[in-house]
C-alpha cells in the first residue's frame, strides 16, 4: 500500500478548471430558476428580462464560487504549512 500526502493545491491550476465547471453549473441552475421552474418574481418577467437575469446570474455565480474555491485552496495551503497535509493510502488491486 502506497501512502501519499497532499501538501499543496496549485491555485493557478484552479484558474483553468473552476470557472468552466461553475459556469456550466450556474447555467443549469439559472435555467431552472428563470425558465423551467421560475420563482414567483421571475414568472412575471418578459423573456428578454429573464434572459438578461440568467446571464447576470451565471456570471455572478461563477465569480463568487471561483473566489470561494480560491480562498479555500489558499486556506488549505496555509493550514498544511502549519500542520501537515492529508494522507491518502492507495492500494493497487487486480482486475476481476
Amino acid at each position: 500500500m502506497a501512502a501519499y500526502e497532499v501538501k499543496n493545491i496549485a491555485v493557478k491550476s484552479l484558474l483553468k478548471n473552476v470557472p468552466v465547471v461553475f459556469g456550466i453549473l450556474g447555467a443549469v441552475i439559472g435555467l431552472f430558476t428563470f425558465f423551467l421552474f421560475p420563482t414567483e418574481i421571475a414568472r412575471d418577467l418578459a423573456f428578454g428580462a429573464k434572459f438578461l437575469s440568467w446571464i447576470i446570474f451565471v456570471v455572478l455565480y461563477t465569480g463568487i464560487m471561483f473566489v470561494g474555491v480560491a480562498l479555500v485552496a489558499w486556506l488549505y495551503n496555509w493550514v498544511v504549512g502549519k500542520m501537515g497535509g492529508i494522507i491518502i493510502n492507495i492500494e493497487q488491486r487486480e482486475e476481476e
